[in-house]
């Protein structure tokens, strides 16, 4: 169980970094948006890794995949990571905290600025930030079914207005709600 949380901690913190000193790289593919556990993806570009086992890692058990979607709808942009645990010894341990991980993952979260404290809205929890073209932001995480040993999933998703334009709770809201994975 040990080697499975190392696993986990090392995929939640840095998937490429863990699979280029480890795997030679994580190849990932184009799909079909209808195909991608992440919901809701239209008009966006969506990308998932293979299934990534205990083999291709060199530590651990289970088998894991990665999602993600990006792009542009409107003058509004998004971007979704999501890291799940295929089978049932595998499981998803988030150590990093929300402002980091938003810093690692999202396009927008590189160089950002004004990251606010993390508070929790429904089900996520939520930062704001100044993304470094000086957009308004949101970021979460939401976390799936799980144990205190960890979760099947976790979902971490941004979303940017240009400079200028507020983010209100109904944004805020209606974007928490809609940022789920789909069954």
């Amino acid at each position: 169980m040990r080697s499975v949380c190392v696993l986990v901690m090392l995929v939640s913190l840095s998937l490429p970094a863990v699979a280029s000193a480890q795997a030679g790289s994580v190849d990932w593919m184009d799909i079909d948006c209808a195909q991608s556990r992440i919901a809701p993806t239209d008009g966006l570009r969506c990308r998932a890794s293979d299934k990534l086992t205990s083999d291709a890692l060199a530590t651990g058990e289970g088998l894991y995949r990665f999602w993600n979607a990006s792009g542009s709808i409107g003058d509004t942009k998004y971007y979704y990571y999501v890291a799940e645990a295929l089978s049932p010894k595998a499981l998803i341990v988030g150590r990093q905290d929300l402002p980091d991980a938003v810093r690692g993952r999202s396009p927008q979260g590189r160089g950002s600025a004004k990251m606010s404290d993390v508070s929790q809205r429904q089900d996520a929890d939520v930062v704001f930030f100044e993304s470094a073209a000086k957009e308004s932001c949101i970021g979460i995480r939401k976390t799936g079914p799980g144990t205190v040993q960890g979760a099947k999933w976790i979902l971490y998703a941004t979303r940017c207005v240009p400079q200028g334009q507020p983010v209100t709770d109904g944004d805020v809201a209606a974007f928490v709600d809609q940022a789920r994975i789909r069954e």
